[in-house]
């Protein structure tokens, strides 16, 4: 992404930010714009917030120069916030508090979208890998064992067999623990993957 490219969307982030300033919001909004849990209807939360996650993640970006950026915006509007304003009026006050908050807010989900992305790039690899390797290790396996049973006189060729059982063997524990490594941090981390799993195991059949 070039500069210009970069700054264009500094400009759709601020513009989200001051429509934001400008919605009337409760005491209770407040709180939860302070910790970083604003509305999940809000159009700030699912438009620029999370664009911005989505396109830093695209040109290689990672979570930690995505959020120097929020650090870098905040540091630069506050900056020229204070110069052009010597004595703050209690509105000023209250516009650079939600300015703070909108900004904690757009950290928050652009943290989460960006998490989020990683993670289901993840699981999707993993599928991928479970299906794609567990088939071909098997015919390999398979194709061992049964060049094993038939026997061979050649040392050289038995030895070649066993190494090749041997390591399909290994591989297959691999990729084994590796997906039940990764069910397992389903099961701890996804309530819906957990739904699943209680539902299943309620069904006929499918107990102990």
């Amino acid at each position: 992404m070039t500069k210009l490219a970069l700054e264009d969307h500094i400009f759709d982030l601020l513009r989200f930010v001051a429509d934001d300033l400008e919605t009337a919001q409760t005491p209770r909004e407040r709180f939860d714009k302070s910790r970083g849990d604003g509305p999940k209807d809000s159009p700030f939360s699912q438009s620029a917030a999370e664009l911005h996650a989505a396109l830093r993640l695209a040109d290689g970006f990672n979570i930690d120069q995505m959020i120097s950026e929020y650090r870098a915006l905040r540091a630069s509007v506050v900056k020229q916030w204070v110069a052009h304003h010597r004595s703050l009026a209690d509105t000023d006050i209250e516009d650079l508090t939600r300015f703070n908050e909108a900004i904690d807010q757009a950290v928050t989900e652009s943290v989460a979208h960006y998490t989020k992305t990683i993670n289901d790039s993840r699981n999707l690899f993993l599928g991928v890998l479970g299906h794609d390797l567990r088939n071909p290790l098997g015919a390999v396996s398979m194709g061992a064992q049964w060049m094993e049973r038939s026997g061979t006189t050649d040392a050289k060729q038995a030895k070649v067999v066993s190494e090749i059982k041997l390591a399909a063997g290994r591989a297959t524990r691999i990729l084994n623990d590796l997906l039940e490594s990764h069910t397992l941090v389903l099961r701890h981390s996804n309530p819906r993957y957990k739904d699943r799993e209680r539902r299943c195991g309620s069904v006929p059949g499918n107990r102990g």
